[in-house]
């Protein structure tokens, strides 16, 4: 997200011990910690104390610490409001047997983009060959479902959303400013996101943008799979089949 000046510096200290925290590292000790904030393991131990007594944090058998249920709660509470799981989930899951492949739906969050929700075919649960990303995030500049949502905001917030330093994953990976301006304009034109193995290795991915009711753009939607699967053929089609999910969608999103 974009970054503000907090006019509590301590609270905005302990919450980004919170941030520490993520999929890839869902465990981390007190030195850890320290280390990653500049601070005193002594310092972080006081935060982390009272996290775990307000049930933020849990304390595991090893000194270590994970994110707490209370976490879960508020997740729940934000996903119940978002009003999406009612509203797109049976079409996700519809389009993944369409399509064969998983289908993922994100939303904007900063330079990034969130995946919500994920739906596979019920035919190949289970035993696609590449990893389950929920809960992760991904960079706009350099994902099917990042650039469908980018391409369709205002041109003038792009430089907003793209971060100045950009990683490249994959050889493939567009990394140059104005090669991924391009690239966004190439995807408005045409309708349709491609990841070209740019964040993944052997994994394509194409992505469509998502609009609410009243016209506002909320998400994207993508499906993936396997490079030598994935032709141009098959990117097609499904880029088809997500654009008729998501005007299904768009009839039931009143955000």
């Amino acid at each position: 997200m974009e970054e503000q000046t907090p006019k509590v510096k301590s609270l905005a200290k302990a919450l980004r011990v919170l941030s520490c925290f993520t999929v890839q590292e869902p465990e981390l000790g007190v030195t850890e910690l320290a280390e990653r904030m500049g601070v005193t393991k002594s310092n972080i131990h006081n935060i982390l104390s009272t996290f775990q007594s307000m049930g933020y944090l849990e304390r595991l058998p090893d000194g270590r610490y994970t994110l707490g249920l209370k976490m879960l709660e508020y997740a729940f509470i934000i996903n119940q409001h978002l009003g999406y799981p009612n509203a797109i989930y049976d079409i996700m899951v519809d389009t993944a047997g369409k399509t064969g492949e998983i289908v993922y739906f994100g939303v904007p969050y900063g330079t990034s983009v969130l995946y919500l929700y994920v739906a596979h075919p019920v035919n190949r649960f289970g035993v696609l060959p590449y990893r389950d990303i929920l809960g992760e995030t991904a960079p706009f500049y350099c994902t099917g479902i990042g650039k469908a949502i980018l391409a369709y905001m205002p041109e003038e917030e792009w430089l907003k959303h793209i971060p100045e330093q950009r990683k490249s994953y994959q050889p493939n990976t567009i990394t140059d400013l104005d090669a991924i301006l391009e690239e966004l304009r190439r995807t408005r034109r045409r309708g349709y996101a491609i990841d070209n193995v740019e964040r993944d290795p052997d994994v394509r991915c194409v992505g469509v943008p998502v609009y609410s009711a009243n016209r506002q753009l909320v998400a994207g939607l993508s499906t993936a799979g396997p490079s030598m699967t994935m032709t141009d053929g098959k990117l097609l089609e499904c880029a088809g089949i997500l654009q008729s999910a998501a005007m299904k969608m768009r009839d039931r999103i009143y955000r």
